[in-house]
């Protein structure tokens, strides 16, 4: 049995390091945490400050000022009233709180995903220098919309706007405000007027050392940024998103092997493809690291989700040999994670296309539907669904869904892929032109992506220019050294593989 906390909204789980806000998981910095055991703990009586010190600082000589700055971070999540400061002596916990047991089984599955260390984030209000009204609509607006934004990236506990705007007309550092909300990033920004058009700045900071990790500048005309507050928002997401993605995996390459945890791993597998490309090495790595994950916390759906899907895309490229148990486990995994987590449009999509990809496209299509239902903005799903669309015979529907998916996410790290493969289904349906256009461009989103130059070669080739071919072909061979023929007609069609045999020597595979 494992005892458990209620107080007013709030419940507390000691054995999962966890504050439940409305039944909601909430973040709260270490110190904090054990901050608040330690008073739960002694409720009954008033605490010395002294007493806290040894207790919750046990392994640290720290001054009175540390458990100021921990009191204040915990009020700002309970509530003034709920710590009462009692002159001269220390600390009593003031809410009538009831101690409960519960089965240590009995944990539901958002506490299990919630009690696996995520990275925290903090958007603040975003500063506005001016004195119109309106631009501060503006602003609050757009912070607002950021954080529902950014709560949809995976792998990141976002700190509540409640929390964060607290701070707002205040004078405190970045670092103060980590040590108050518990985070490990903060996003902030500023809205100002240029002549007759709205400069608006953000930046993404290491909360701990203040240190400026990206920052972006998007500048609109006053009446089109009043319109368009929703599209800016997802403007400044699409560059902050994967700048995001690669300071936590600078953060877990610090950290010892050990502390490794499943989001820490999961990290690594996006960090994987989204630094080194589509490679067969980049994706066997983020497929290692997936494993680790579920290995971690087997009712990690997003892992099982996105593992089904790499181990999916691998047999289709070629990358692992079509073996029937790899395909059952692949098909096992993306089923598993539906029955794990059908509320989230992430895990829907990614196993409904490795579905897909595994020939279960009605299946696959049908759980795609769902994911777009939760998500209408999920890029992922409207490619595969698109792509789905393309196989099973609706040619033009499907090459316009992909490109939904990939207007609406302009900065994803997949628009290689998704590039290359849209451009695959152009040149066979004889549009080589675009075929070519999207070869080009995946190269450069991509440029270890030795698919996108095959692709290139093969539209070069079907308009005549055999010189320019063989060149994309032998630039393909130098980024991948064991491509076969095999393995371009796997991906690109038995008729663009003959094709590339006339062109070059390769091993038939």
């Amino acid at each position: 049995m494992q005892d458990r906390y209620h107080f007013d909204r709030f419940e507390v789980r000691p054995a999962e390091r966890l504050l439940l806000v409305d039944c909601v998981p909430t973040a709260v910095g270490a110190r904090a945490f054990d901050l608040l055991m330690c008073l739960l703990a002694h409720r009954d009586r008033v605490i010395s400050k002294a007493e806290i010190i040894d207790i919750v600082w046990s392994d640290l000589v720290v001054e009175e000022n540390n458990l100021s700055v921990q009191v204040s971070a915990l009020r700002k999540l309970l509530g003034s009233h709920a710590i009462s400061t009692i002159p001269g002596r220390g600390y009593r916990f003031s809410l009538d709180v009831k101690q409960v047991s519960a089965p240590a089984e009995g944990e539901t599955q958002l506490s299990r995903k919630a009690a696996v260390a995520q990275p925290t984030i903090a958007v603040l209000p975003f500063n506005v220098l001016s004195d119109d009204p309106q631009i501060h609509f503006l602003a609050d607006g757009l912070a607002e919309d950021v954080i529902a934004l950014l709560a949809r990236v995976p792998g990141f506990l976002l700190i509540s706007r409640a929390s964060s705007f607290v701070f707002r007309g205040r004078d405190v550092s970045v670092p103060e405000v980590a040590v108050q909300l518990g985070v490990r990033f903060v996003v902030e920004g500023s809205v100002r007027m240029s002549n007759d058009a709205l400069r608006i700045s953000t930046q993404l900071i290491d909360a701990a050392s203040g240190h400026v990790l990206w920052s972006g500048r998007f500048d609109r005309r006053r009446t089109e940024a009043l319109d368009l507050q929703e599209d800016i928002a997802r403007g400044i997401i699409s560059e902050l998103e994967p700048e995001l993605t690669r300071a936590e995996i600078a953060h877990i390459r610090r950290q010892r092997p050990e502390n490794q945890d499943v989001w820490a791993h999961y990290h690594q597998a996006i960090g994987s493809i989204a630094l080194h490309g589509w490679g067969q090495e980049a994706v066997a790595e983020a497929r290692s690291q997936l494993q680790k994950g579920v290995a971690l916390d087997p009712l990690f759906g997003l892992g099982h989700a996105h593992y089904a899907l790499l181990t999916a895309l691998s047999l289709n490229l070629g990358h692992l040999p079509n073996a029937a148990s790899l395909v059952e486990e692949a098909l096992g995994a993306a089923d598993h994670a539906v029955r794990l987590d059908d509320g989230s449009s992430e895990v829907l999509g990614y196993a409904g296309c490795a579905l897909c990809d595994l020939g279960q496209h009605a299946r696959g299509i049908e759980v795609l539907h769902q994911a777009l239902e939760i998500d209408p903005s999920n890029a992922q799903a409207h490619v595969a669904l698109g792509a789905s669309w393309v196989l099973t015979g609706k040619l033009e529907a499907g090459i316009e869904k992909m490109r939904l998916g990939m207007k609406i996410s302009p900065r994803d790290r997949r628009l290689g892929f998704w590039g290359w493969a849209l451009g695959v289904f152009l040149l066979r349906a004889e549009r080589s032109d675009e075929a070519l256009a999207e070869a080009r461009t995946s190269i450069r989103r991509d440029p270890k992506f030795h698919f996108a130059r095959v692709l290139e070669a093969a539209v070069l080739d079907r308009q005549g220019h055999l010189a320019e071919a063989s060149a994309s072909l032998a630039l393909a061979r130098q980024l991948c050294t064991t491509l076969t023929l095999n393995d371009i007609a796997l991906t690109h069609g038995r008729r663009v593989g003959a094709r590339m045999s006339l062109l070059c020597k390769l091993d038939p595979g």
